[in-house]
C-alpha cells in the first residue's frame, strides 16, 4: 500500500511580490494555495504521495523570491487504501 501526505503551510512573503509568489507556487505541482491576505500571508497546502517530495517542496519554497518564512502548521499521512467501488471491480 502506498502513503499520502498532506501539509498545510502559512507562507508569508513581501506585499509587494504577493501576485508573483501565489503564481509561483501555484505552478509548483502538488501546491495549492487557498487563501491569500493584503498583508502577505498565503495559506498553502502541499500534498503528494511520496512524503520526501512533500519536505523537500516545503523546505524549497524559502528560495522563492519574495517569500519571507513558510511554516508548516499541519501534517497528516495515511495509507491509501482501495475504494468501495475499486475492491468490487
Amino acid at each position: 500500500m502506498s502513503e499520502y501526505s498532506i501539509c498545510g503551510v502559512l507562507v508569508h512573503a513581501r506585499t509587494s511580490l504577493i501576485d508573483k509568489v501565489k503564481s509561483q507556487l501555484e505552478a509548483i505541482n502538488g501546491v495549492e494555495v487557498h487563501t491569500a491576505t493584503d498583508d502577505g500571508r498565503l495559506i498553502v497546502t502541499v500534498e503528494s504521495e511520496d512524503r520526501r517530495f512533500v519536505a523537500d517542496t516545503i523546505s524549497n519554497l524559502h528560495k522563492i523570491d519574495g517569500v519571507l518564512s513558510a511554516s508548516m502548521v499541519y501534517q497528516f499521512s495515511d495509507e491509501i487504501t482501495a475504494t468501495e467501488g475499486e475492491m468490487s471491480a
